[in-house]
């Protein structure tokens, strides 16, 4: 049986005709911080948003009127948590912007927007079905940090690895009622590591550099449990000098590839800390599981990256 999670839904067609624009308007500011809702019929026919908290993030379905809207992330000081998000759209047709990026989501495209920065989103005829699937931030950031450079950006729709992604988020969509907690936990984990599994167009700035930097992220991930996992070994397992390696990732992610160990290894122990299904395991077999044979080194090095212990990350809301 599914854990009782905090759900939000609201359906035009249970309100009022004349009240359907405000109430979707405030509803809508209401379940999305920093959104402002724009250009919208003070009667639209029909919409609706059904979401709840989906382990740590959310996953939303809405079906959205003609309308206009607007992010804009939270002040410095205002409580938020950063989130990265995964855009299916499902029918209809969305036009996105972010930081001078744009694209027109159409059936079964997919792009990324990114809770740090300001982005537009516009249904201009019909109604447009969509799928939202938030994440925190740095959840996908310490595994596909050029992401951060390809959001409002459709991917590849024919691309093998789009339609594994597409295949997965419908998957999350439909099962979502009947998973609990800790199930969806992991979803939400598994889903952030497959953002990274489509392959950019060869035309996109991301040149065979960009995926190297890929490729050599690809395998620390793959090699996180492993404490002898070396920055010479991921380079070798490229058939490349270390010292080229750590230039492009240095010029890719902007830090090298022992750097990139070492936060990896912090973000996915910092992931299993607050992952339910792992409350059995003791802080010191968690820092095992991902590559840190001597556990004080680990304290020290956790609480230099989020500024506390890892117990007492474990025990925060």
């Amino acid at each position: 049986m599914a854990a009782v999670r905090a759900s939000s839904s609201l359906d035009l067609k249970t309100v009022e005709r004349a009240q359907r624009g405000d109430v979707w308007k405030q509803t809508a500011s209401r379940l999305f911080p920093g959104l402002t809702v724009q250009s919208l019929k003070p009667d639209p026919m029909a919409g609706f948003i059904h979401g709840s908290d989906f382990g740590p993030g959310q996953l939303w379905r809405i079906l959205s009127p003609p309308v206009s809207a607007d992010y804009e992330p939270a002040q410095e000081g205002e409580k938020s948590s950063p989130s990265f998000s995964v855009m299916l759209q499902i029918q209809g047709s969305t036009f996105v912007t972010q930081k001078q990026r744009a694209c027109v989501l159409r059936p079964e495209g997919i792009c990324v927007l990114d809770g740090l920065t300001p982005f537009h989103l516009e249904v201009k005829d019909g109604l447009s079905h969509i799928m939202f699937l938030r994440m925190p931030r740095e959840l996908v950031m310490s595994r596909y940090p050029y992401l951060e450079h390809r959001t409002a950006r459709q991917f590849d729709s024919e691309e093998p690895g789009t339609r594994v992604l597409r295949a997965v988020l419908l998957g999350l969509l439909d099962s979502a009622p009947f998973l609990a907690y800790e199930q969806c936990t992991m979803a939400l984990v598994s889903a952030a590591y497959m953002i990274g599994m489509p392959k950019p167009p060869s035309a996109d700035a991301m040149s065979d550099v960009n995926q190297r930097a890929r490729a050599a992220l690809a395998y620390i991930d793959a090699s996180l449990p492993d404490p002898t996992l070396t920055a010479s070994r991921v380079a070798e397992a490229q058939a490349i000098s270390r010292r080229r390696l750590d230039e492009i990732m240095l010029k890719t992610v902007g830090t090298s590839l022992n750097a990139q160990i070492w936060l990896r290894r912090l973000a996915q122990a910092a992931s299993d800390l607050r992952d339910p299904s792992q409350a059995s395991r003791t802080v010191t077999q968690i820092a095992q599981g991902v590559g840190f044979a001597d556990a004080a080194h680990f304290t020290r090095a956790f609480r230099r990256k989020y500024g506390c212990t890892p117990r007492e990350w474990r025990t925060r809301n």
